[in-house]
């Protein structure tokens, strides 16, 4: 097949997509806002677009998508896809319904369907027309069936659900040969308990409220030291984390990672961890959960619908309210004086991810929508759920 995305490059998860059908022998291209060096991956045809500014209000954003979109046309008209799949509904699946090309396959994310329609009367209309011109729909928690259907009124045998999952031969436990030189690297001590935040450094993970959360963890356990990753965040934010960080006299037991790290190393930094905090209001079930559940860590999260697909408060995992940060240092404090549930969690947590996340499974389900769809096979074969799940 030759296959092209519509989507930002420098995520890791769509550089993994990519991989993937490139090493099953595709022809792949990936049309993209972001950077061609942030691509390390043989046998992929980039196309580089304009970078949009993130205002929807200005006017710069209407030229910039203008452009983008000329562009865009040319470019399916040259390449002359079998499928064209967008990843992200604001930008990328907007593009690509207007390209009117199909079959069209649009990859929701989570904030894209659930927090930016709610922005602006513009952000609803472009999310609405998007999804209602895509062939299908992807997404990976079950709950967001139910909320696609409700909010858009889709048809229902245009939303499948693929779990993405992750790649269990990286995470997972015992990388103790790297750990101690991790810890020589970040300045932590063998007796340090470590709290890693590993989603990017951006708002809408209430990274603020995480930092807020320190001081009262310190006043009762001083020996703890947490771990920020930056990701795909902005140097600004991050900026503005450190200051909030040093105002609040907490530095000493904190560690920005500011440099791009590989999912080994990532896998490295969860191992090195105690618990890991996602805290964001709104979400699907997002690798970094997964990743952090099959490297052993307690997990402690927002108590939102898409987490209880597989945590449970107490059973294996620890919910808080992301709005507030006594309530995620209290939980903290728990996993730090109940060093035990770290065990207890993580044999309840590997079970869900061997059998329901593993990437290797997954990712050929994604391949099978692309023939199916292809062919015209999918059809309405919904049991009990909104969203259908390929087998």
């Amino acid at each position: 097949m030759k296959i092209c995305f519509l989507a930002n490059s420098e995520s890791i998860h769509i550089q993994r997509w990519v991989k993937y059908f490139t090493d099953t022998g595709h022809e792949v291209h990936v049309i993209s806002d972001s950077s061609n060096d942030k691509i390390d991956i043989e046998n992929v045809i980039f196309h580089q677009l304009k970078s949009i500014n993130s205002n929807r209000n200005s006017v710069t954003f209407y030229i910039t998508l203008i452009i983008n979109v000329v562009y865009i046309n040319y470019l399916i008209k040259s390449i002359k896809p079998d499928i064209l799949h967008a990843h992200y509904v604001i930008y990328y699946g907007f593009y690509g319904v207007l390209t009117f090309f199909h079959p069209l396959i649009i990859s929701v994310w989570g904030s894209d369907v659930l927090k930016v329609p709610d922005e602006s009367l513009i952000a609803k209309y472009i999310v609405r027309y998007s999804l209602k011109g895509a062939d299908k729909i992807t997404t990976t928690a079950e709950f967001m069936g139910d909320h696609l259907f409700d909010k858009f009124k889709l048809e229902k045998e245009k939303i499948i659900r693929i779990p993405w999952g992750i790649n269990t031969n990286i995470f997972h436990q015992k990388y103790s040969s790297k750990e101690k030189e991790l810890k020589e690297y970040l300045g932590i001590g063998d007796t340090e308990t470590i709290v890693i935040s590993n989603r990017s450094m951006a708002p809408q993970y209430n990274i603020d409220k995480i930092i807020e959360a320190i001081p009262y963890v310190l006043k009762s356990n001083p020996n703890i030291v947490f771990v920020f990753i930056k990701g795909y965040g902005t140097t600004n934010f991050e900026k503005k984390m450190k200051l909030k960080a040093k105002k609040l006299e907490i530095i000493n037991n904190v560690r920005f990672v500011s440099k791009n790290i590989t999912p080994k190393e990532m896998a490295t930094y969860l191992n090195i961890s105690n618990m890991f905090v996602s805290i964001t209001k709104t979400d699907q079930f997002a690798s970094s959960i997964m990743e952090g559940m099959a490297c052993g860590l307690v997990p402690i999260v927002s108590n939102i619908d898409v987490y209880h697909q597989y945590l449970s408060d107490n059973s294996n995992a620890l919910f808080v309210n992301p709005d507030n940060p006594q309530d995620l240092a209290e939980k903290i404090i728990y996993c730090i004086n109940n060093p035990e549930i770290k065990e207890n969690f993580y044999k309840i947590n590997k079970k869900i991810i061997e059998n329901h996340e593993n990437w290797d499974k997954n990712a050929r389900k994604m391949e099978k929508l692309y023939e199916k769809t292809l062919k015209g096979e999918i059809k309405d074969e919904m049991e009990n759920s909104i969203v259908q799940n390929i087998p």
